[in-house]
């Protein structure tokens, strides 16, 4: 089966695909935002759109969109969304904000979230993580280096980090969008910051997360040498991915 990255697969779609793409990337030190850097001849940020596209269990794509880069991201929606809805939501002035804007504009009781600096996403993941059981479930991958705690103050190992117990957490992630609103209010009104959404949703709501295997290659582009790395990995990806279409 030959697919075109707009093709939609026949199903019936019932999960709201929201998309972090409001950060300036500035740790990546590009002239832009890095979610428009060029992989493989796409924007970053469109390898999530034609993962989404292709997955059949996505009825509508919410985005945020960096101040000053309304009109664009609108433009590259246009472009790699096809016939599947989409939403560009204002950027919140942190992570979490944006996050809880694009989950109150959310149409369907069931969301996907990501983000746009992660673009070594596909449709099986997606159709993984959205057929686990578990209501609120996200992709955890285990760290294969070495840590330690650190006195801030004075520089000083304290003592090591299991890596048995410590795990980096990966997107997409799966969450009943109730459950995740109400993470985001309480957070809100406790003044609690978190950086991601799956800790936030446990300590919020009491509610259960279930840890699914992840993935050495779902890389998050930070640093500039994350772009290099990126490059290089994509040739890889995008390999496997004709494969897999024409089987």
């Amino acid at each position: 089966m030959n697919l075109h990255p707009l093709t939609r697969p026949l199903c019936t779609p019932r999960v709201s695909f929201l998309l972090l793409s409001g950060g300036v990337g500035a740790r990546a030190e590009h002239h832009e935002p890095k979610q428009f850097y060029k992989l493989a001849g796409h924007p970053m940020v469109a390898h999530s759109l034609i993962a989404a596209v292709r997955s059949p269990h996505v009825a509508e794509v919410l985005i945020n969109a960096p101040e000053g880069f309304e009109e664009r991201t609108q433009q590259l929606m246009e472009a790699y969304c096809g016939r599947l809805p989409f939403q560009v939501v204002p950027a919140g002035a942190t992570r979490q904000e944006s996050c809880a804007a694009l989950a109150a504009a959310a149409s369907h009781d069931v969301v996907v979230l990501h983000e746009a600096a992660r673009p070594f996403i596909n449709p099986e993941m997606l159709s993984d993580l959205i057929a686990c059981e578990a209501e609120n479930a996200g992709y955890c991958h285990a760290i294969a280096f070495s840590m330690c705690r650190i006195d801030t103050e004075t520089r000083q190992v304290r003592r090591g980090v299991s890596r048995d117990r410590v795990f980096d957490i990966q997107l997409p992630q799966k969450f009943d969008r109730a459950t995740l609103q109400k993470a985001h209010v309480a957070a809100r009104n406790t003044g609690a910051v978190y950086n991601e959404d799956s800790v936030m949703v446990v300590e919020m709501t009491g509610q259960p997360v279930q840890a699914l295997e992840g993935f050495s290659r779902n890389r998050k582009v930070t640093t500039p040498e994350d772009f290099v790395i990126a490059q290089e990995m994509m040739k890889g990806f995008h390999s496997n991915r004709k494969a897999a279409a024409h089987d």
